[in-house]
């Protein structure tokens, strides 16, 4: 068997949050001939995970726990956990993602091994974290001098981090990528999906597919709603997501005050993500800041045309066919799905289309992977690759 170059990545844990889908799915797609993986999580999977068992069910991917208790007493028997693994496994490149990265520059500069931190935030504005989320990214900032390679998903992330000061010998962005295996059109799961929400037959459906968390700005999804519902009475809208009850209670109150309180759907519960999309017209991104939104990659990729508003790389994701318009302006999302409404037939299905192919062209999971090894592989010289390891 040809020698591999071992890869260590570190994430806290495989809730299938964002992040944590994208190293699942980079995991996935890795050349088994080329790349040894290990992908090991402080935390043990608990009710929540549900990309553990995903996981551990890659033929070609080993998993590991750190055991780690909640809190910042767990690093006294995490870490030295962590240390005996990358010795053990012979790990050659060390690729941390959120609170994995610190930790892996301190055992990476200890062992003398290349140190990669996988960065997924995009804003500097501060305000909106918490004081120790803020100390951490200062730590961040002045320990980047010591990193080797940083990957950000996004232009965005690259370019505020660098106005924070932020500095490595390397900076590079290598985009989300989408299972378009996966995430495909299907009008059958969506018209079982629209039937499960009792929409009304060809009622169009716009949706936002978001966590209840302020930075999403569903108010002015709905207060756009309330505006498309004025020309568009037969039109029904979701909102898919998880969030505090609070604030759940609050975009319900404000439907209820805009008199659409009929007409907008915030279905709970676990829900099959490819029916969702499917069952959509159309879908929106609200957001006042984002990064590299999956939900639009994985909407297009289902062939669902998008209105986001222009935050991080959303532009450069949707390209030409998506409507992009200014964050917080709820009469410009409306006139936008307006146009989308008003558009005929075969040109939806081209938009569609066309929107699918951009994802399938350019965003794929296997872009991310072949872009993501060839990073890596430039931190290990061709004679540092070493003979298989005999086991976990």
């Amino acid at each position: 068997m040809p020698s591999r170059t071992r890869i260590l990545f570190l994430i806290p844990s495989l809730v299938a949050n964002g992040a944590e889908r994208q190293l699942y799915e980079l995991a996935r797609c890795m050349d088994p001939d080329r790349f040894e993986v290990h992908l090991v999580v402080y935390y043990d999977p608990g009710q929540e995970e549900n990309l553990w068992a995903d996981a551990a069910r890659l033929p070609d991917v080993r998993l590991h726990s750190l055991h780690k208790r909640r809190g910042a007493l767990g690093y006294l028997t995490a870490l030295p956990r962590l240390l005996g693994l990358i010795l053990s496994t012979r790990a050659q490149v060390l690729h941390g993602y959120m609170d994995g990265n610190l930790p892996l520059l301190l055992l990476g500069r200890l062992l003398g091994k290349p140190v990669v931190w996988g960065i997924r935030r995009t804003s500097k504005d501060q305000s909106r974290s918490s004081p120790l989320s803020n100390r951490l990214l200062k730590a961040g900032i002045w320990c980047s001098r010591f990193v080797d390679l940083i990957i950000f998903n996004s232009e965005a992330g690259r370019t505020n981090h660098a106005a924070m000061g932020m500095r490595a010998a390397r900076m590079e962005v290598v985009v989300n990528g989408f299972d378009v295996a996966r995430f495909r059109p299907d009008p059958a799961q969506g018209a079982a999906q629209r039937e499960a929400w009792g929409i009304p037959a060809g009622a169009p459906l716009i949706g936002i597919v978001a966590r209840f968390n302020p930075v999403k700005d569903h108010p002015t999804f709905i207060r756009a709603a309330a505006r498309l519902a004025q020309s568009w009475p037969g039109a029904r809208f979701v909102c898919v997501g998880e969030g505090p009850e609070p604030y759940l209670a609050s975009l319900r109150e404000l439907a209820a005050s805009l008199g659409i309180a009929d007409r907008v759907l915030f279905p709970a519960g676990h829900l099959g993500m490819t029916a969702v999309y499917n069952a959509l017209s159309f879908l929106v991104l609200s957001s006042s800041d984002e990064g590299f939104p999956n939900v639009l990659g994985e909407a297009m990729a289902c062939g669902v045309p998008c209105v986001t508003t222009r935050v991080g790389d959303a532009q450069a994701l949707v390209g030409p066919f998506g409507l992009v318009v200014e964050p917080g302006d709820a009469p410009a999302i409306a006139e936008a799905l307006t146009v989308l409404l008003q558009e005929p037939a075969q040109a939806r299905a081209d938009r569609a289309q066309a929107s699918r192919a951009r994802i399938c062209a350019t965003f794929s999971v296997e872009a991310l992977a072949r872009n993501t090894e060839r990073l890596l592989s430039s931190l290990v010289a061709p004679a540092a690759a070493l003979p298989p390891a005999g086991g976990n």
